[in-house]
């Protein structure tokens, strides 16, 4: 997949408690060719990183402990300092209740785990396009 120079220049946050996963999805972006790839382990954390830095496109785990990723992307919405960036949600669940949920919020892509970095690598391109 052929991607423009102004995209991999983009700034993307990856948020999730499993290390391993954070470790794996960067990665796969940075192979991709992105070169501002960001990480947290959870909601507290990525909302400090926002508030520094101006995150183009959101990668979330939705059950993290303390804050899930819908609790965070709830709050990224209601803090007017931050711009709410594209959000793909990464959930190793399709339970239609969570689904409906998540749509209602507002969030608009999902990532199922285990996911192909192939899929991983276009709903970035196409949250950043």
């Amino acid at each position: 997949m052929e991607i423009s120079p102004e995209l991999l220049q983009k700034k993307i946050l990856i948020i999730d408690d499993a290390a391993s996963l954070r470790t794996l999805t960067k990665a796969i972006l940075r192979e991709a060719g992105f070169t501002h790839v960001f990480d947290a382990p959870d909601g507290s954390e990525a909302l400090l990183l926002m508030r520094k830095i101006k995150i183009n496109v959101v990668i979330c785990d939705w059950n993290m402990p303390g804050m899930s990723g819908l609790e965070l992307f709830k709050a990224v919405r209601e803090d007017p300092k931050l711009s709410a960036p594209p959000w793909i949600m990464l959930t190793s669940s399709s339970e239609g209740g969570k689904v409906k949920e998540a749509i209602q919020a507002g969030i608009t892509s999902y990532i199922i785990k285990p996911y192909k970095p192939d899929n991983l690598v276009k709903q970035v391109v196409s949250k950043l396009s």
